[in-house]
Formats: C-alpha cells, structure tokens, sequence
C-alpha cells in the first residue's frame, strides 16, 4: 500500500474531479489535513492529503478554491474514511462543509481497543503495527507558505500513505479478539463528540465561572458571544479580542461606567478602550434581564474528604481490568469517569443517569469488577510490584459466608 506513487499536487479543479471519481470508484480511502489556527478564527486549511491503493494526493485547498466535491465524498455513507487522531480533522471538514462523515475509521481508537497505548503517535503506531519509520522534520512548518517543497509534500503524504494498511492490520486484531463491534460505537462517539463540541455554548466552558453570580454568568454569556462575532468578523484568535480571564474579570465586577471599566488590569490595550461602550452596553443589558431568565450554575459536587483516595484506589483497578483486557485504560475511562461512578453510587445508583463505566463494552471490561471493589467485594493486593499486571483482586468473603462454613 505504501508503495503507491506520490504524484503531483491538485491545485485546480479538473484535477480534482478527477481525484474524487477515483475516490469514489475506490470506496474507502486515507485522510488528512494540515492547517494552521494561531492568527485567525477558525483553522485555516492549507493542504488534504489523502491516499488509496492505488494513489497518494496532496490537494492544495488554497489553489483549487472550490472544494464542494471533495467534501461529498467525504460525507458519502458508502465510503469508509480512515484517519488518525480524528478529532480536529472532522471539525475543520464540518466547518468547510456543514457536515460530518458517517463512516470513519480512526486507527488510534482502534489500536487501543487491541492493547496499543492511548492516545498513540501515528509515528509510534505505524512503527510499532508494521515496523515503519516515519521521517519527521517538518512539525514547525508554516503550511500557508508557497511554493511547498519536495521534502514537505514528503512529510504531508506520510500521514496518509500507511493508514489503509494500519487499519487493514487493527482490524484483523479487532476481529481476533471479537472487538470491531466496540471500534463502531467509539468511532461514532467520535463525531457526536465534534458535533457536541461545536454545538454545546462556549462560554460555558470559560475558567472561573464559579465565583459569579448568576447575573454574572449573564454578562460572561453575552460578553462571549459578542467577542465570538467580532473574532469572527476581524478573522482573530478570540484571545486577540478579549482574553478569557478578563472576560470572566469583567463580568464579576460588572463595571457601571468607562473609568470602572478601564481601571481592570490589562484592560487598557487601544483595541479594548475603543470598545468600551459597547461592553458597557452589554453589561447594562445585563442588568435588566429578570432573576427568573438568568443562567443558572453548573451542577456542583460536595463530594467527602475519603474521594481521593477512593479514587486511587479505583484507578488501581480500572488499570488492572484494562491490562488483562488488553485495552488501553485512558480510552476504557479517567478519573472524572471514576468519580462519576462513585457518586452515582453515592446517590443511591440512580438508573437515569448509569456511568459510561458501567455501559456497553466498557462495563464488559471493568463494570462490575469496579462495583465489586467499590462495596468491599473485592480487595486489591499487591502480587509482584515489577509485572505488568503488579496487583490482584481478590474476593472478600462475606462473614455470614464464613460463619456457616
């Protein structure tokens, strides 16, 4: 597969007619994108590469303009998309096309369903599935920089030249260990994850939100979705607007007037004086919504002094299971989803809201072992401290049990 020629980059449309009616005769092919986010609002996308048996393509976006065909094939159900990492490369496609794949085989998810570390370099992946290794050299590259040299096509194309092979490779492992049920439903948590991302609010996301006020949250919430349109409209970073601590800043004190206003640290750049009255104006909207219409704070734990330690100790388990199971544990679950677990059992095990510790393929990994170890069921004990797998789980026996033995 790999052997395929490199050929020449697509910059105009008849080119790249002609590459998606090969991709579509293919059926499943190898993709990716570099692109650059640092000066601008959303990722700017300067190459595609993309491979199949036959043919490996570097496409230059920033030559061919038009990319409405490209992006068909890629949303088509019928053909399968293999990448690595998939995350920001779906998002960027989302962007430029409104849309999401249905079929995406993303190898990193699949290496750590069969015992691969999580989240695994591509370089270490394809070094470690088929004995390959990668030339690097070009990580600081300036992608928006023409003409591209020989050496930096090169570097583009090894990120797709190996992945059809790494898949075919996975999924022969998958299949031995009866898994490949288990990479559908992580590639497909996979887009719901961009598509949540994209769609949830942003500025829930901000640091700091807990020390306001729910008015507070107001001013933080329009504060953010003006400074998200003016980004958008100058084409900057959001950071070049308004940074986050001073956003969060500006809605706790919620200054009445420009001298306010202006006395916060850091607010006395040119470009955030000239825009005083408009914050100004946004903070006094503010004001005048009813207590009934304001947000209202994310949902807050008072968990016990003993969950750091419980959690420890669940971890120590969660690692067990994986190991045994051959599946990386950071994919399998973290210690919010451990957390999630011991309060949901806290809470009296509500079923509504089951821990994704205890669902699906991870609860065929870990579930119960970790309910068992959680109710004192089950006892960690240190076996051999230099095994891959240092500790052992064994089961307590109840007193009644052993009263009537």
């Amino acid at each position: 597969m790999a052997e395929a020629p490199a050929e020449p980059l697509v910059t105009n449309a008849s080119d790249l007619e002609r590459l998606v009616a090969h991709l579509r005769d293919s059926a499943r092919f190898a993709f990716d994108t570099e692109f650059v986010s640092e000066d601008t609002f959303e990722p700017v996308l300067c190459l595609i590469q993309v491979a199949t048996r036959e043919r490996h393509v570097v496409v230059d976006p920033l030559a061919v303009g038009d990319l409405t065909a490209f992006w068909d094939v890629v949303n088509d159900p019928e053909i399968e998309v293999v990448m690595h990492a998939a995350g920001e490369d779906l998002r960027i496609g989302r962007i430029r096309s409104g849309r999401l794949p249905e079929r995406v085989v993303d190898v990193q998810v699949a290496a750590a369903l069969v015992g691969f570390g999580y989240p695994l370099s591509l370089g270490n992946l394809v070094s470690q599935t088929l004995g390959v290794s990668l030339a690097g050299g070009e990580t600081r590259t300036d992608w928006r920089r023409r003409p591209l040299s020989a050496g930096q096509v090169r570097y583009a194309l090894d990120d797709v030249a190996y992945l059809l092979e790494v898949a075919d490779t996975l999924n022969a492992r998958l299949d031995a260990l009866d898994r490949r049920e288990w990479a559908e439903i992580e590639y497909r948590s996979l887009i719901e994850s961009v598509r949540a991302r994209d769609d949830e609010d942003r500025w829930r996301r901000l640091s700091g939100l807990q020390q306001l006020s729910r008015r507070g949250l107001e001013v933080a919430r329009r504060l953010s979705e003006w400074r998200r349109d003016d980004s958008r409209r100058a084409n900057r970073p959001l950071r070049q607007v308004l940074r986050d601590d001073l956003l969060v800043a500006i809605a706790k004190r919620q200054p009445a007037s420009r001298r306010d206003l202006e006395a916060l640290r850091d607010f006395n750049r040119p470009h955030l004086l000239a825009r005083s009255n408009e914050i100004l104006t946004l903070i006094a909207d503010a004001q005048n919504v009813s207590p009934e219409d304001l947000p209202e704070h994310a949902e807050r734990h008072e968990d016990g002094p003993g969950l750091a330690m419980v959690v420890s100790l669940m971890n120590a388990t969660l690692n067990q299971c994986a190991t045994q199971k051959k599946v990386a544990t950071s994919l399998v679950g973290s210690s919010a989803d451990l957390k999630d677990l011991i309060r949901w059992h806290v809470s009296g095990r509500p079923e509504a809201r089951r821990p994704a510790l205890l669902s699906g393929w991870r609860g065929e990994v870990c579930g119960q072992t970790l309910l068992d170890v959680l109710t004192g069921r089950r006892a960690l004990r240190i076996v051999d401290p230099e095994a891959e797998v240092p500790v052992a789980l064994d089961p307590i026996e109840d007193e009644d049990d052993a009263t009537n033995s």
